[in-house]
């Protein structure tokens, strides 16, 4: 008895520590194996209106022997309009969507149609050619300073007040040149042309809630413009500008100034679109632009300024 105790002893402790050292690894497994699940957790941060929003910082941080990352969130922004985007693009191999809110959305786009006449124009017209203000043309909403019936001036004067101004009796008045169906026929073939898939004009103002597109279109309409049409952008980000025989044009975009780096600009306003606005910015850090554009904004200023400021500091 006392000889079997003897050697039963020995053999029951050396199987409880070969037990015991078994539990201790499990543990240890399942503790690395879970904390390895967080971390890729952690790795895949979260994206936010197709931006991914967090950011690493000394990624060798240790627990132990365990590299931790620390983890930095970038707030995203809250855009109060309908839609929105921003676009890095350095207009030959990248086009990245920094931010996106309902951006394949259509909608009306009041005066940002004028883009696309000012396309239009330049396909079609001598910018030196005489322009006149007819009846049909001054019945629609003028601005502060506006063109009234009779006036004559180059197309090229009547463009640029049309485009700084946003004066509609001056889009009117170009397009009566070839007559206005024919005007905003050519519009949509050049919107087919260019490739935007919801985009559709019914007038060359915008005052007709049928021009819409969205804003994800309008991006690539300014693109377009940017490469192929330098002269409208130079317009229209001009702020002020005097027209011998006419007066002084003032821009309605509020940002010009406040914004230093724009380059391309328009503003529009509908009761059905409410306010639009699409900015092209010049990034030099990168050597590219920023292409912003807001639409349905109860303050189209406001709304861009947070876009452009929270975009910036996303990308640099």
């Amino acid at each position: 008895m006392n000889l079997n105790r003897a050697i039963i002893g020995p053999i029951l402790s050396i199987l409880f520590l070969v037990f015991f050292v078994y539990m201790i690894s499990g543990v240890n497994w399942i503790f690395n194996n879970s904390f390895q699940a967080q971390s890729n957790d952690v790795l895949l941060g979260s994206v936010s209106n197709g931006v991914q929003n967090t950011v690493f910082e000394n990624p060798t941080n240790t627990i132990g022997d365990i590299a931790v990352p620390v983890v930095t969130k970038k707030p995203s922004v809250d855009i109060n309009a309908k839609a929105a985007i921003s676009i890095e693009n350095n207009l030959q191999d990248i086009n990245k969507i920094i931010f996106d809110k309902n951006g394949s959305t259509q909608l009306p786009i009041a005066s940002l149609t004028k883009l696309m006449t000012a396309v239009v124009v330049l396909d079609n017209y001598n910018l030196s050619d005489t322009c006149q203000v007819d009846e049909i043309a001054d019945s629609k909403d003028s601005m502060k300073q506006d063109v009234k019936l009779g006036d004559k001036m180059s197309v090229k004067n009547f463009l640029e007040i049309m485009l700084i101004e946003s004066s509609n009796k001056s889009a009117y008045a170009l397009s009566e040149m070839i007559g206005e169906e024919n005007f905003v026929k050519l519009m949509n073939q050049k919107a087919k042309t260019i490739g935007l898939k919801n985009t559709f004009f019914t007038d060359p103002t915008g005052l007709d809630s049928g021009d819409v597109s969205t804003a994800e279109d309008l991006a690539k309409l300014a693109e377009y413009i940017l490469k192929n049409y330098p002269e409208i952008s130079a317009v229209s980000q001009t702020k002020n500008l005097y027209i011998s025989g006419f007066g002084n044009v003032t821009n309605t975009d509020e940002l010009l100034g406040e914004i230093p780096e724009i380059i391309c600009s328009k503003t529009g306003f509908t009761t059905a679109a409410k306010g639009c606005l699409l900015l092209v910015i010049n990034n030099p850090k990168n050597n590219d632009y920023y292409i912003n554009v807001i639409l349905g904004a109860d303050d189209r200023f406001s709304e861009m300024k947070k876009l452009f400021d929270w975009s910036s500091s996303a990308c640099n």
